[in-house]
C-alpha cells in the first residue's frame, strides 16, 4: 500500500523552552512524548500533537543551542501547514494571534484552500488553513482555546525546489496523486489522501541553509512495516539513497534523499506513543528507547530541565 497521508514535520529550535510554551499555550498541542534525538540523545526531541498523539497530528522539534539562525532559500521545506475545521476557528486564531503578539499575515486564497501563514518567534513558517472533512484527531482541551475551534494536525508541508519535476515525480512514486502538466507547472499540489503536498519552483542557486527555524523533515504515512517494506523495495529499484528501514520505538521509519536534498521520511502508524507511557501521562517523563535506558541517568544529566 502506498503512502496515504501527512505522519509528522520534525524541525528544529534554539531554545525548547520558548518551543513549547507556543506549541502548548499558543496552539494548544499536547506535549505527547518528552525524548531525545537518538542519533544524538545530547539534544531533546519534542513531540506536539492532539490528545492520543494520533499519527497525522505530530510536529516535533529537536532542540539544537548552538544551531544559527536558517537563511531561506530553495530546496527547502518551506512551510508547516496545520488545520483548523472553519473559517471561523480561523477567524479565532487571527484574534487570538493579535491578542498575544504573534506575527501573522492576512487571510488568502491558497490552491482553492482558506489559508493563514503565520510564525514564531524563531521565525519558523506555519500556516492553517481551513479542512472541515472528518479526520480523526482528538483535540487537547486542557488549555483556554475552544474545542470547536482546536488545531486537529497537519494537512501539508509546502516545498521550494530549483526544479518542480523531479520532486512530483518522487513523490507519485510514494503514492501521491497529481493532476497538473508536470512538463509546464511552476507550482503543484500532490495529494495524499485528505493531506497535500505543496510544490513551488525557485530557480535560484540560493539553497537554504538548515538552522533553528528551518524544518528538518517531513514524514509520510503507512499503515505497517510491510507496506514500508514495499516502499524500501520499490525506491531501491529506483536507485534513491536511503536509510534502509530504521526501527525508532514509536515507529519503524525510512528515510530519503529526495531530489534538491530534501529528506523525506516514511513511518508507519504503529506501536505509537502508549508503547511506553499510558496515554493519561504521555510526555510528563523522559522517555528513551530500549537501547538508550542504560545511558538514562547521564542523559538526564546533559539536559536542563523541562
Amino acid at each position: 500500500m502506498p503512502a496515504f497521508g501527512i505522519h509528522h514535520v520534525s524541525a528544529i529550535t534554539k531554545n525548547i523552552i520558548e518551543n513549547h510554551d507556543f506549541f502548548t499555550k499558543i496552539l494548544g498541542h499536547r506535549l505527547v512524548k518528552k525524548t531525545v534525538n537518538q542519533d544524538d540523545p545530547s539534544m531533546y526531541h519534542l513531540f506536539y500533537s492532539d490528545y492520543k498523539g494520533t499519527p497525522g497530528t505530530d510536529v516535533t522539534f529537536f532542540e539544537i543551542g548552538l544551531a544559527p539562525k536558517y537563511t531561506p532559500g530553495t530546496n527547502s521545506i518551506s512551510r508547516t501547514i496545520l488545520r483548523v475545521p472553519s473559517k471561523e476557528a480561523l477567524q479565532y486564531f487571527r484574534d487570538r494571534f493579535d491578542e498575544k503578539g504573534v506575527y501573522h499575515e492576512g487571510i488568502i486564497d491558497y490552491f482553492g484552500e482558506t489559508l493563514m501563514k503565520f510564525s514564531d518567534e524563531e521565525s519558523q513558517r506555519f500556516a492553517l488553513v481551513v479542512d472541515d472533512n472528518e479526520n480523526k484527531a482528538v483535540p487537547h482541551t486542557d488549555n483556554d482555546i475552544p474545542e470547536a475551534y482546536a488545531i486537529r494536525g497537519v494537512y501539508g508541508v509546502e516545498l521550494t525546489v530549483q526544479y518542480l519535476k523531479p520532486m512530483v515525480e518522487f513523490l507519485t512514486l510514494l503514492g501521491g496523486k497529481y493532476d497538473g502538466d508536470i512538463d509546464q507547472d511552476t507550482e503543484a499540489r500532490v495529494d495524499f489522501g485528505d493531506d497535500a503536498v505543496f510544490i513551488f519552483e525557485s530557480r535560484t542557486t540560493n539553497v537554504e541553509k538548515e538552522g533553528y527555524g528551518s524544518v528538518h523533515h517531513f514524514s509520510l504515512r503507512v499503515k505497517d512495516e510491510a507496506d514500508l517494506e514495499e516502499i524500501y523495495k520499490k525506491i531501491k529499484a529506483d536507485k534513491w539513497l536511503s536509510s534502509g528501514v530504521v526501527n525508532r520505538h514509536y515507529f519503524k521509519a525510512l528515510y530519503i534523499n529526495a531530489p534538491g536534498n530534501i529528506t523525506v521520511e516514511i513511518s508507519t502508524d504503529g506501536p505509537g506513543f502508549t508503547v511506553d507511557e499510558p496515554l493519561e501521562t504521555l510526555g510528563e517523563k523522559l522517555a528513551v528507547p530500549p537501547f538508550l535506558e542504560d545511558d538514562r541517568d547521564f542523559i538526564e544529566m546533559r539536559l536542563h530541565p523541562l
